[in-house]
């Protein structure tokens, strides 16, 4: 699979291993300092990493580090011209994403009444703005909703009467889609 970018002269293979070099690669990783200095070493002593930077195609020659970026940052003091990377257009990075428990989308359409409910803890927990959400309630009305009308769109919850107004959609829509 080819992903290509604004410029149709410029391809990169996505989901297969690349040697890329650190200068083309931005980003910074969140990780403490302490954790990047004992990485650098070992990259140091063996040349290469053996866990790949992922990474976003921006460009020609433009990357965007997206997930083991303590790996890019240990490179470059422990200056590395190249790391291994793993190039990945943003559809990979949304199953990445699930992959690793940072994101749970639930389809509005297919879910159950017990999965709908779950995701809206789920989003409740994590997010402040929804804890007044009763995600029974929300379950049961979306539920109730799909037997009279298909959902087109997440705006059919402000419908609802069930406490889902259009200021929190663009919070929900990290958790549901149709």
């Amino acid at each position: 699979m080819v992903l290509a970018i604004d410029d149709p002269a410029v391809t990169t293979p996505l989901g297969q291993l690349l040697r890329l070099p650190v200068k083309f690669i931005k980003g910074k990783s969140d990780s403490p300092a302490i954790v990047i200095q004992a990485i650098a070493p070992q990259l140091q002593a063996t040349g290469k990493n053996f866990l790949p930077v992922v990474v976003i195609v921006l460009g020609e020659d433009k990357y965007q580090a997206v997930l083991n970026a303590q790996i890019l940052e240990a490179a470059r003091l422990a200056k590395l011209d190249f790391v291994w990377c793993i190039a990945i257009d943003e559809a990979m990075h949304t199953q990445i994403k699930t992959e690793a428990g940072q994101s749970i989308q639930v389809n509005l359409i297919t879910a159950s009444e017990r999965s709908l409910c779950d995701v809206l803890e789920y989003a409740k927990s994590r997010t402040p703005a929804l804890s007044k959400v009763n995600p029974p309630l929300v379950a049961r009305a979306i539920c109730d909703y799909r037997k009279i009308k298909q959902i087109k769109n997440l705006t059919a919850l402000t419908t609802l009467r069930c406490g889902i107004g259009k200021t929190k959609l663009p919070l929900l829509s990290q958790y549901l889609v149709v």
